[in-house]
């Protein structure tokens, strides 16, 4: 029996998955295929479904228009705008990612620990209250 190394195995993984992302234009905001079966079009970011289409139907490497606060994309398909639930796409973000500006745990918009490490960074620091 031949023993194949976990780097081998993995390297099978990331060649299947490197043509999709390599045939697309990643200096920019992209999404590169539909990932769910099905992928539902929205009129705006919070708006109502508009169309669902089938994933051989999505065509890929969709450049990335806006992206909203509710993390919705913004593509062109057949002319028209729609927005798409990023878990039903695969994509790629170029460069950085818009910040996440919320309070934190306990009200501080400071303390950045465990899962809310990275929250609050590049947002405007709060006011401090008035005596």
């Amino acid at each position: 029996m031949k023993c194949v190394s976990f780097a081998a195995l993995c390297g099978l993984g990331l060649v299947a998955a490197t043509p999709a992302l390599a045939a697309c234009d990643t200096s920019r905001d992209v999404v590169i295929a539909a990932r769910t079966p099905q992928v539902d079009l929205y009129d705006a970011a919070d708006g109502k479904r508009v169309l669902t289409m089938d994933k051989d139907k999505f065509p890929a490497c969709t450049p990335i228009q806006d992206r909203a606060s509710n993390l919705m994309l913004k593509v062109t398909v057949n002319g028209t705008a729609y927005w798409v639930p990023p878990h039903m796409v695969n994509y790629h973000f170029n460069g950085k990612t818009a910040a996440v500006c919320r309070n934190l745990a306990l009200g501080s918009n400071e303390a950045r620990t465990g899962a809310t490490r990275g929250l609050g960074e590049g947002c405007p620091k709060p006011k401090a209250p008035s005596p």
